[in-house]
């Protein structure tokens, strides 16, 4: 697909298409679910290629492969400690481990989908704090949206914080990496609209969230929440549209 100009951009419809996208990639998720990719005793790697082909099967027309605009990301057990920028491995998954996918493909019109959930494989005794920290994420991510829509102007840092501060009041800790979101649109995003500090939500990100791109219109965010248990046994990872839609 070609870069979009800015008229074209902002001829997009570009929160209805993320709306919409985001409605696809929650169905992709519930099928994720529904028909049990993700067992004890299965390898990631083979979890990861079954997430690819059902991808295929229900976002894409026929004969079209899935694009992604960003790394796929399936990590189980101790790995769901790890940041984004760390190289997932082929591991066994096991009965209680917590898995995360985070998943960002690119439907067929060009608009960007980025979800991100957490689930835990199924054992006779499953860790209370492994359900805890899953539970937390999603409340955590709730709560982030809550602040979000109700100060619009503050700057990336600050919700940056925000979200550390809640991290921090649970009884967790935010993931390595130094941002807890960033923008979102039409695909390739971060060729078109940018992709600097001022593009995330992080620590050095001064900006007003609200700021407008840089063809003069909305910007349109996503906000992550992977938190981490104190002694880094296990993390968990939620991550979803700021866009004041009904919570699913």
């Amino acid at each position: 697909m070609q870069h979009q100009n800015s008229s074209t951009y902002a001829d997009s419809g570009l929160e209805n298409q993320l709306i919409e996208a985001r409605k696809s990639g929650l169905l992709f998720i519930e099928q994720i679910r529904s028909r049990q990719l993700i067992q004890a005793g299965f390898q990631t790697e083979l979890v990861q290629r079954a997430i690819y082909e059902l991808a295929a099967q229900i976002l894409y027309p026929p004969g079209q492969k899935p694009r992604f605009w960003h790394r796929q990301i399936l990590r189980a057990g101790a790995d769901t400690i790890y940041p984004y920028c760390v190289k997932t491995r082929n591991n066994l998954i096991q009965p209680g481990d917590i898995v995360f996918v985070d998943l960002g493909p690119v439907l067929s019109i060009g608009t960007e989908v980025d979800l991100g959930r957490s689930l835990i494989v199924p054992e006779p005794n499953i860790d209370p704090e492994k359900l805890r920290i899953c539970d937390d994420c999603e409340r955590l991510f709730v709560k982030g949206k809550t602040y979000y829509l109700q100060n619009q102007h503050m700057t990336g840092r600050q919700l940056y914080e925000h979200m550390q501060y809640l991290a921090e009041e649970y009884g967790w800790k935010l993931s390595s990496q130094r941002h807890s979101g960033h923008l979102i649109g039409i695909f390739p995003h971060e060729q078109i609209l940018g992709d600097t500090e001022f593009d995330y939500i992080c620590p050095e990100n001064t900006k007003p969230m609200s700021a407008l791109d840089r063809f003069g219109h909305q910007r349109y965010w996503i906000l992550e929440v992977h938190l981490i248990h104190p002694q880094n046994l296990f993390g968990a990872f939620y991550e979803d549209l700021l866009i004041d839609t009904p919570h699913a």
